[in-house]
């Protein structure tokens, strides 16, 4: 099989040993080389590999054995290097979330489709084996019209997270917090299931930390076949969990910290309802339990699907399009909360644009 040559950009960062450790694992692609910021710790870091260690990011992209780069940088770098990428001629794999707004997203997947070259966005826990059997599930049909769901990614990050990286918790160079960088994995992975609703009230909060951002957030989302939604996200609970619950005529598809379960009505809810006497009558449940085995480092799908989709010329599982879409809903909730207004989607990117602008300048929420 043709392999595809890959550099990293930000390789010795947080993110960048999972990268590694994923190619490493593949057949559809090899390492050429890597490209950090810091000259020492990138050059023993390409030594250890037996790969080229590029100063630049225009070293990476000269050299004719990489066709594809992987950007591992923090999200505010994105655009800039996504673009000079496929200006190069090279295909994108980029970290989440694809930018800091959804005006940035706009310019990188326009940038894609000028070129004619692949832009993916690695949101790895939609590769995840519980993800893909929630997706089955949902697509099957089994629960029948979903009249109701929610998705919480209750997290926790201490002020020493923060503090840090001077970019952490602001909003001109993070552009947003526990919605944008923490929680972006459970919303992406709720708008795979279910899509983007068409309107969102939210409301936002610096709660516990000493940040411009939200550490806070909840949400109620409007679909446009008539059921509601709830989200929440925050960097603040102890003990940390993550759950998401879509309830059907005919039953229910909840996850609980990756625990998943099939809840099948005996009756389906709206005859119960209608025609079964008793005020406190319940209807009768049974319950599948899944044990599904983990992928241990979801990164190596990702990426080998973003391989694959260049060899084999088709669209990555998750196009800059579709990677983009987890923002658009983060914006929309963000914009809501600062405005007190109820969002329809896609959001105003002047609108967007100018309120980010101002929360820059003042470095607080309203």
């Amino acid at each position: 099989m043709e392999q595809i040559g890959l550099a990293i950009i930000g390789s010795t960062g947080a993110i960048g040993d999972r990268h590694i450790e994923a190619i490493s694992q593949l057949t559809t692609c090899r390492l050429v080389g890597l490209n950090a910021r810091k000259q020492g710790p990138l050059k023993e870091q390409a030594a250890r590999l037996n790969v080229k260690a590029y100063p630049t990011l225009s070293d990476a992209l000269n050299d004719s054995e990489v066709d594809a780069v992987v950007i591992a940088t923090p999200h505010p770098s994105h655009k800039e290097i996504t673009i000079e990428s496929l200006e190069s001629g090279k295909h994108v794999l980029v970290e989440k979330p694809i930018g800091v707004t959804p005006s940035e997203a706009d310019e990188m997947v326009a940038a894609a489709r000028k070129y004619n070259l692949k832009l993916s966005v690695l949101f790895n826990n939609r590769f995840r084996s519980e993800s893909i059997k929630m997706k089955e599930l949902v697509d099957s049909g089994c629960i029948g019209e979903i009249y109701r769901a929610t998705v919480s990614s209750g997290m926790f990050r201490t002020q020493d997270y923060y503090n840090q990286l001077p970019w952490r918790g602001t909003w001109g160079l993070e552009g947003g917090g526990a919605l944008l960088n923490q929680g972006i994995h459970a919303i992406d992975l709720f708008i795979s299931l279910l899509g983007l609703p068409h309107a969102v009230f939210g409301q936002i909060r610096t709660l516990k930390h000493s940040i411009e951002v939200e550490d806070y957030a909840s949400a109620l989302l409007e679909y446009n076949d008539g059921f509601l939604a709830t989200l929440h996200c925050d960097t603040v609970q102890a003990p940390q969990r993550q759950r998401m619950e879509i309830y059907g005529n005919q039953g229910a598809i909840i996850m609980d910290d990756w625990n998943l379960s099939l809840h099948t009505l005996k009756t389906p809810l709206q005859d119960f309802m209608d025609n079964t006497p008793g005020m406190f009558a319940s209807p009768e449940v049974d319950e599948e339990k899944f044990v599904i085995g983990e992928i241990k480092n979801t990164h190596t799908p990702a990426i080998d699907d973003f391989c694959r989709a260049i060899i084999e010329n088709r669209d990555p599982m998750i196009t800059g399009e579709e990677g983009a879409k987890a923002q658009e809903l983060v914006a929309a909730i963000i914009l809501s909360g600062c405005t007190g207004n109820r969002i329809s989607l896609p959001v105003n990117r002047n609108a967007y644009d100018d309120l980010l602008a101002n929360l820059t300048k003042s470095g607080r929420l309203p």
